[in-house]
């Protein structure tokens, strides 16, 4: 039996897992990532170098808890969050703390390149707004404007997957499928860019960026010193899966288009696969690499899902989090059983989950209304629950429009997906059949069945999820609460980003927050 070390790096979690080539969840560990930090409004930066030396920490203490021999280990599979950008010199050491995904700087006054020939092509091809706000919005090019000295001390620009890599391997390398954002990607084509222009909107140059190599190639092999850093043979295989979100679609089984994966962590996400490349002019859904080469995930993405959890935690449940440490359960639990009290529809109050502005959106704002006096906590923990679930299926009808799919069934991971009482409210409000699987850590086990088809394990990727996903549970939606939840999303919820952000764009000309531009 071979065995998998994974290491899944989260933006608040790093875990680390062994698999076996059966899928089984065997053994695993986690332990809270260093916070990021906020240096000015807006910003998000993490102490790249201590997430590292968690990581090690927990890969060792992993491996020599998990008792399986050395011997049987077959190889190593990274998958992380995405868009995290860690600035490393010739060593891979890091010159200053990286960027994370939920850093929002800006660089101003910034003008396209090129002359009057090509601002007339970007101007055909409806191309100029969305380049101006990619470039913009770069950190390559924040960090040219600001800080020079970094910029030109930066070797390689890496995201986490390709820093954990480079300690591993001492190379530096990256996934195509672990590229998003703001990076001059060539998503259709899964490589860097081939026209110059691109890297001059974003700021950088090419040769700071790592080769890119595919979610089932063996990237590279564990040094030496990595053997010693992480706990793990010298010479075994190292392959850097997709981002968390494609690994999780890949780990949820879910091959074909008819099959959405649902996503309950700090960003609630839904993933549909697709063989073709699909765009969305209006930017509501995005399109990454998928964990399977040459296919594409269709990606609706809600920043801060189920971080809402965490803040409604914070700054709502001392009550509930002091009560959960005596009885030795988590928070949510209480939460969620608290909840099965509180009717379908929250007694009238309905959230929308924009706690972060949404991407084509930078103006839009959360909002829950309908208060009365008879709601308390309970209820606006629901409306919370309800709230990113709504988002979630206007997200997804907005990926059946582009892509011509049709989706017949839901497969959830994540956090939210190990709650009853979640999982049934997500199966009534889509008024779909809604699975658990055999472990809640999808992107974990995506990246083992990566790992296992690029090791020649199995033949190809539907042979390896027959063997290595199973489904747990099915959650079949209550036709009673699903017609209400039917009618609150059509009638109630669809309407109300439409009538607030008149109020939205009032609310930042007067108070200044956030800067229009």
């Amino acid at each position: 039996m071979k065995h998998f070390v994974v290491i899944d790096a989260g933006t608040q979690n790093i875990k680390v897992f062994i698999f076996d080539e059966k899928g089984n969840e065997l053994y695993g560990e986690a332990y809270a990532a260093t916070p990021y930090f906020s240096t000015q409004p807006d910003f998000a930066e993490q102490d790249a170098e201590e997430y590292l030396r968690i990581t090690e920490r927990v890969t060792k203490s992993v491996v020599e808890n998990s008792h399986v021999p050395t011997d049987e280990l077959a190889a190593v599979a990274i998958t992380t969050h995405r868009s995290t950008i860690v600035p490393v010199d010739e060593d891979g050491t890091p010159v200053r703390p990286a960027i994370t995904w939920l850093d929002e700087r800006k660089t101003e006054g910034l003008k396209l390149p090129g002359g009057a020939l090509l601002a007339l092509v970007f101007r055909i091809q409806r191309m100029t707004s969305k380049l101006k706000v990619y470039q913009r919005r770069s950190k390559f090019n924040w960090l040219r404007r600001y800080e020079p000295e970094s910029y030109n001390k930066t070797h390689m620009f890496l995201t986490i997957s390709s820093y954990i890599f480079h300690a591993l391997t001492n190379q530096f390398k990256d996934c195509s499928s672990m590229i998003v954002g703001l990076f001059p990607i060539d998503l259709k084509g899964l490589q860097w860019h081939p026209q110059e222009v691109v890297y001059r909107i974003f700021g950088v140059e090419r040769e700071k960026l790592p080769p890119l190599v595919s979610p089932t190639e063996i990237a590279g092999m564990v040094s030496e010193e990595g053997a010693k850093r992480f706990g793990v043979p010298q010479g075994l295989p190292v392959i850097i899966g997709a981002g968390d979100k494609q690994s999780e679609l890949l780990g949820a089984g879910a091959l074909s288009n008819d099959i959405a994966e649902i996503s309950y962590g700090t960003a609630a996400v839904i993933e549909i696969l697709s063989n073709k490349y699909v765009t969305d002019p209006n930017m509501d859904f995005f399109t990454w690499g998928a964990a399977i080469p040459n296919q594409w995930a269709l990606e609706g993405f809600l920043p801060k899902g189920y971080w809402m959890v965490s803040w409604f935690k914070t700054e709502f449940c001392k009550h509930e989090e002091e009560e959960a440490e005596k009885l030795r359960v988590q928070p949510e639990d209480l939460l969620n059983k608290e909840m099965e009290e509180v009717p379908p529809g929250s007694m009238g109050l309905i959230l929308q989950p924009y706690w972060h502005p949404l991407e084509n959106d930078p103006l839009s704002k959360g909002a829950i209304i309908g208060f009365s006096g008879e709601h308390g906590r309970t209820h606006i923990y629901r409306a919370i629950v309800e709230g990113v679930a709504y988002e979630l299926r206007r997200l997804k009808e907005i990926i059946e429009k582009h892509s011509g799919s049709k989706v017949k069934e839901l497969r959830v991971g994540g956090g939210g997906s190990k709650s009853d009482e979640i999982m049934q409210i997500t199966a009534d409000i889509f008024g779909l059949p809604t699975i658990r699987l055999q472990t809640s850590n999808l992107s974990a086990l995506g990246a083992a069945i990566d790992a296992a088809v690029a090791l020649g394990i199995y033949g190809n990727f539907p042979e390896a999820v027959a063997n290595m996903v199973r489904v747990k549970e099915t959650f079949t939606p209550r036709e009673e609460n699903a017609k209400i939840y039917d009618r609150l999303f059509n009638e109630v919820y669809k309407k109300i980003c439409p009538a607030l952000s008149p109020l939205h764009s009032k609310i930042a000309e007067i108070t200044g927050y956030p800067k229009i531009t």
